[in-house]
């Protein structure tokens, strides 16, 4: 027995036991801290900027427009027969006041058929492209010139794919300025519900493009940050020039 008052010193077996112990621990405790490392590093899902362009439906608008003669005829054919039968008859009443009745109510049914294809027509220039979407869900475009037919139940809206040209000048601290002279022209339609006005929002992207660079950025940096912008809204520069001076009184 160790003497009363002294401090027991602890054994080898005893010593290798607690080394043990705390190796376990620390093993433990880098498990959980990768686990939790790991699990922060899980990358989240981040939604596609927006739709891309893809083709609409349409049919070709002189093959339409033919059936809509046909129609037409058809509509007025039926009504002129009721009322040639009419005129032999003398009287709506009788044996053949049904067929009458029948003949009137298919003719005017054509009728509103022929009014309802008439607002599915759309006159497209070659520059031109035909945005179609539902309730702000977009569903295809149309390219290129002629008469063609679509649902005549969505939005349809038409964007110039010309090239347009705008020059912008951002003031900055003190006298100094920077004027950029833009050239420009919508690629992706696909994101053109996201735009109300073009000419406003591409002004908009080249004041934040020069806001974000500053007044002694470099045409690099600048065509850099703008084409970022402008790919927001589905546009592209196809030329940029970027001068400084001061600001016009």
């Amino acid at each position: 027995m160790s003497p009363k008052g002294l401090i027991r010193c602890p054994t080898n077996r005893e010593l290798r036991t607690v080394n043990s112990n705390r190796l376990s621990t620390g093993a433990t405790l880098r498990i959980l801290k990768q686990s939790i490392t790991k699990v922060m590093q899980v990358p989240v899902h981040v939604p596609l900027d927006g739709p891309t362009e893809k083709k609409g439906f349409s049919i070709s608008g002189p093959i339409v427009a033919i059936a809509e003669v046909l129609l037409i005829f058809l509509a007025l054919g039926s009504i002129f027969s009721v009322a040639l039968a009419r005129l032999s008859s003398g009287s709506a009443s009788g044996g053949s006041g049904l067929p009458i009745t029948i003949g009137l109510m298919v003719g005017f049914v054509l009728l509103l058929l022929v009014l309802l294809i008439l607002r599915g027509f759309r006159l497209l220039r070659s520059d031109q492209a035909l945005i179609l979407s539902s309730h702000g869900r977009y569903l295809g475009t149309i390219r290129g010139g002629g008469l063609v037919w679509t649902n005549p139940f969505i939005s349809r809206r038409k964007v110039s794919l010309h090239t347009h040209k705008i020059t912008v000048q951002h003031p900055f601290d003190g006298m100094r300025s920077a004027t950029a002279d833009v050239s420009w022209k919508v690629t992706d339609t696909g994101k053109a519900i996201q735009v109300a006005h073009y000419d406003q929002s591409v002004k908009q992207a080249i004041e934040e493009s020069l806001s974000e660079v500053g007044g002694s950025a470099s045409p690099e940096q600048f065509n850099t940050t703008l084409s970022r912008h402008l790919g927001e809204i589905g546009v592209i520069a196809t030329k940029v020039e970027l001068r400084s001076g001061r600001v016009a009184l």
